[in-house]
């Protein structure tokens, strides 16, 4: 049979959007990521996706995707896109967060489907929930998906659950499926067609129910050369902007050198230690170059009335490596595209390469946004990327930072981050600092707000063992609270520190509000939507 494939991002509210100032995206660029071999597949005829409903325009493709933020508020547009394409593959991404999502949309689309649908969970939840232990076995965290399955403490809605790098077993599951000759999709009759799957590249665990345990496979060939990768802009185009990139449509854009840092902060899903180190380094300048170079090409075919923008999505650009930026700048002056981009820093790697920013600025770097989770890192016990912490004051450097963007004209964006064990009067202090800054230099712009979350890292968790089955933020006056944060919970605090209190939250929340009253970039929808740093 075809291949009618579907794919979601899961929704981490259980109701009431988020904020107009959370900076968002219409874009689910981690299932852009994940599916575009499958898409590369369908676009140039290759086997059985050269006769799926992948094997179409760009434009087509990605109206099979969807981004969803509330569940109430995005479950009739979930249930029309079930219904129009009838998936026999449905892809559902998640992050921790947004598991309580994940498993309604699973549920509801078995209830309108059977087992016509073979529902796949990925993303980071499940990467960091279902991984490969010291001793080769594959170990399940208490918040693992089919952990949980198995413990009848969620429904058995999904059918397959991957771990790890999905690009290549995606598209390899598709063709098995379409090998099924009965409609009828059984989690049995899958597991039955795994046999030789271990070859299949990248490095990624897929398990699965049967009989109430849980089975699991880890694939065996190891790294795949990101230099193949195509472009997730080739596959599915641009339809996003951001403020900060004005009358220009804007790419997420990626180096492929893995999904994490080279840094190993204990509060972040991206840590090295959760994540593994970066891989190809040396060739990822030519990979990011790249993604640049289509973007514009692809913006100027389906959009010509916008320019070309986009925006950097590794954790820091090119990891820092004075060896990739330096070829990305060379590949940019010879070949002048017409791009402005931006993307990551941490504060001490932009004071080390002032005259990177010098030649990045002259090739099209407009923005940068830097994290400053706190006053003073060792308040919190440390945190790794402050690495010159015996020179000046974190608040300094962080000081000198905005001043030298400024200088160089170079726009830019700060992340504040609360519940890392800083005191309430700490809090106020930082939001009186950051308030102080844009009296005097007009910038940080735009200001985003996020409250820690305890992520599984692959059980360097501080053993909280969270399960993620309830949803983070249990009720309307706590959603309302954090309407303009991106990332918080009630219910899953870091690891030795307590829930938020409400009283605090709430004025933290109208010190925010009274920040980014007259910040003309605190409202970030534009044109075709929005997208997110």
């Amino acid at each position: 049979m075809s291949i009618r494939i579907m794919a979601v991002a899961a929704p981490e509210l259980s109701e009431s959007n988020i904020g107009t100032r959370v900076l968002s995206s219409e874009d689910p660029a981690s299932l852009f990521n994940a599916c575009r071999y499958a898409a590369f597949l369908a676009e140039n005829d290759i086997g059985a996706w050269g006769d799926s409903n992948w094997a179409t325009s760009r434009k087509l493709r990605r109206e099979t995707f969807l981004l969803m933020h509330s569940l109430k508020e995005s479950l009739q547009a979930f249930e029309k896109l079930l219904e129009g394409i009838q998936p026999n593959i449905l892809l559902i991404g998640a992050m921790s967060i947004c598991l309580p999502g994940a498993v309604a949309c699973a549920k509801r689309a078995k209830e309108l489907l059977g087992d016509d649908v073979c529902i796949i969970l990925g993303g980071r939840h499940a990467s960091e929930t279902i991984y490969q232990g010291q001793d080769g076995r594959v170990v399940n965290h208490p918040g693992s998906p089919l952990r949980l399955m198995s413990e009848g403490r969620i429904p058995q809605v999904f059918d397959l659950v991957i771990s790890g790098e999905g690009e290549h077993i995606i598209a390899w599951i598709g063709e098995k499926i379409s090998d099924l000759e009965s409609q009828k999709i059984q989690p049995t009759m899958i597991s039955s067609y795994l046999q030789g799957s271990f070859q299949v590249p990248g490095k990624w665990i897929m398990g699965w129910i049967n009989e109430g345990e849980v089975r699991a496979i880890k694939g065996k060939s190891g790294n795949f050369d990101r230099n193949l990768l195509v472009s997730p802009v080739e596959m599915f185009g641009v339809n996003s902007a951001f403020n900060v990139f004005p009358d220009r449509l804007t790419s997420h854009i990626f180096s492929d050198t893995g999904s994490g840092c080279v840094y190993d902060c204990e509060f972040c899903s991206e840590r090295r230690s959760a994540t593994g180190p970066l891989v190809q380094i040396e060739t990822s300048g030519n990979r990011l170059f790249k993604q640049m170079k289509d973007t514009v090409s692809i913006i100027k075919t389906d959009s010509p009335s916008f320019g070309a923008s986009a925006f950097v999505e590794d954790s820091t650009i090119l990891g820092g490596s004075n060896i990739a930026l330096n070829r990305l700048i060379e590949l940019l002056s010879q070949e002048k595209l017409d791009i402005k981009f931006g993307g990551q820093f941490t504060i001490d790697q932009l004071s080390s390469r002032v005259e990177i920013l010098k030649k990045m600025k002259d090739v099209g770097l407009s923005y940068l946004f830097i994290g400053m989770e706190t006053l003073d890192p060792q308040s919190v016990g440390g945190i790794s990327k402050d690495v010159k912490h015996g020179s000046e004051t974190w608040l300094k450097r962080t000081e000198n930072t905005i001043e030298l963007l400024l200088s160089l004209e170079i726009q830019c964006g700060i992340s504040l981050l609360f519940g890392l064990g800083e005191s309430h009067d700490s809090r106020i202090r930082l939001l009186n600092q950051v308030r102080h800054w844009r009296k005097i230099y007009k910038s940080p712009h735009p200001v985003a707000f996020n409250w820690a979350v305890q992520h599984p890292l692959r059980g360097n968790d501080g053993k909280t063992g969270y399960r993620y089955t309830e949803w983070g933020l249990p009720s309307s006056s706590w959603l309302e609270a954090f309407r303009d944060f991106g990332e918080a919970s009630v219910l899953y605090p870091i690891a030795g520190q307590k829930p938020p209190i409400f009283e605090e939250v709430q004025e933290i929340a109208d010190f925010c509000s009274e920040l980014l009253e007259n910040d003309k970039y605190a409202t970030i929808n534009q044109k075709k939507g929005n997208n997110a740093s």
